[in-house]
């Protein structure tokens, strides 16, 4: 949180200006009075006393402080809901899924700087502490309100995500709504519960030449495009059909881009991933999980860039993109569209 700063004025010289050297200057009565009040106060220190000051105040936060406090407040209250429930000696349902649920909370935590505390050892004499954040883990809780958390949780990170002043945040607060509504819909299948349909759309023409169209977007878009037509080459049957549907969309995210006047970054050949055996991935579905992943990047970056009322569309393309990752076999980090490390 960024503080304030102090500007002391200085007193200006008398019209006279400073007094000619040698002669003496005579004290006013003021002068005396003013020099026995600063004795006395002295004294009075010396003695042990001191003249009343105000207790300090906690330090306001402004919007984005807000707005990565409240996050980090759910992500500590849903991971210390997991630790709870897990303690316990009886089995729980949806153990996996609670674990990484755990696990990724602590990484959203992290990641956003943990929760402040104006005073951590304890407030000063007279200061009147902020009320605490909610952190605490939700009383006898069961697998159903680690769910609840995470549905509600992916909602208020969204929400966030779209009013972040900032590209960072933003694109931070955007990941972490992603990632929570993926957990909770592992973990709604785990526990035999309906699912929750987050929400998720291709960027459409409109959208794009809303958010503005450049260089390096066109440079994504058609990697991605590539990337696909390649695939669809090499498959069949319905993984070949939904790889030629995505060709006909990013063609025509391209052709509206370089129709508004955007900069031809394409390049004829772009270079592929082969296979991970590591992951369990083909060639083919390496392709594609690297081609949505970077758009998934690239949308989330573009949220803090976008006027507010474009912010919506560009979440739900990440989305779209994070779900297309998953659809392909590959495995989303704690913060899907964010570089790790």
């Amino acid at each position: 949180m960024a503080g304030s700063s102090s500007m002391i004025a200085h007193p200006t010289p008398p019209a006279g200006g400073r007094p000619t050297p040698g002669r003496a200057v005579p004290r006013r009565p003021a002068v005396r009075c003013l020099v026995a009040t600063v004795l006395c106060v002295l004294v009075l220190a010396g003695c042990g006393l001191r003249l009343d000051t105000p207790p300090p105040e906690a330090p306001t936060p402004g919007p984005a402080e807000e707005l990565r406090q409240e996050t980090a407040a759910s992500s500590a209250r849903l991971a210390a809901t997991v630790a709870a429930l897990t303690e316990r000696s009886e089995p729980q349902d949806g153990g996996p899924a609670l674990e990484r649920v755990a696990a990724e909370a602590e990484a959203h935590l992290d990641a956003l700087g943990g929760v402040w505390e104006a005073w951590p050892d304890g407030a000063p004499e007279g200061a009147t502490p902020p009320e605490p954040a909610a952190t605490a883990p939700v009383a006898d809780a069961a697998p159903g309100d680690v769910l609840e958390l995470l549905t509600t949780g992916a909602t208020q990170a969204r929400e966030a995500a779209l009013a972040a002043p900032d590209e960072d945040l933003a694109a931070l607060l955007g990941s972490i709504s992603l990632a929570r509504a993926r957990a909770a819909a592992d973990l709604a299948a785990a526990l035999d519960a309906p699912p929750a349909e987050p929400p998720a759309a291709p960027m459409s023409p409109e959208t794009l030449l809303e958010r503005g169209v450049d260089g390096p977007t066109v440079r994504v878009l058609d990697q991605a495009r590539y990337a696909y037509e390649t695939v669809a080459a090499r498959t069949d049957g319905s993984s070949r059909e939904s790889a030629e549907s995505r060709v006909a969309q990013l063609q025509a995210l391209v052709d509206t881009a370089i129709g508004a006047g955007a900069p031809d970054e394409r390049a004829g050949v772009y270079g592929l991933p082969g296979a991970d055996e590591e992951a369990g991935l083909s060639a083919q579905q390496s392709a594609v999980v690297d081609a949505e992943t970077r758009l998934l990047e690239h949308w989330l970056f573009s949220l803090g860039r976008a006027d507010a009322e474009v912010r919506g569309a560009l979440l739900d393309a990440a989305a779209d993109s994070a779900a297309r990752v998953r659809a392909w076999g590959g495995s989303p980090p704690a913060l899907p569209g964010l570089p790790e490390g």
